[in-house]
């Protein structure tokens, strides 16, 4: 998380209750909030996971070189959950910004495929 909230993000989001992302530019990608934050360093993936029902069709999409969470954790979800597709894109990274057209295609792929 360090390499992409930056090394004090902690101290920043209890002082400011936020910590604004930025991309290469500077431009602000998004918002963090202290509560989303917590709330999401406190979810057990696991069982979040395994709480999905079996009938709930799942894509998971995944960048081979995502810097922000690595590519096993979709593995490992892959694992757990049952009825599951998982796409890795070669090469994309986590916000896939030279992937844009092989991510659609694989969501629409999905989507025709129910």
């Amino acid at each position: 998380m360090e390499e992409r909230l930056g090394k004090d993000f902690e101290r920043r989001i209890n002082e400011d209750g936020f910590i604004d992302v930025k991309n290469i530019s500077g431009n602000v990608e998004y918002r963090v909030t202290k509560e989303s934050f917590m709330d999401r360093r406190q979810t057990d993936m696991k069982s979040a996971a395994l709480s999905i029902p079996k009938n709930c069709r799942v894509l998971t999409i995944h960048g081979s070189k995502d810097e922000v969470i690595p590519v096993t954790d979709a593995f490992e979800f892959d694992k757990l959950i049952t009825n599951h597709v998982l796409q890795v894109i070669d090469g994309a990274d986590h916000c896939y910004n030279f992937n844009q057209n092989e991510l659609a295609s694989v969501v629409l792929n999905f989507i025709k495929s129910s």
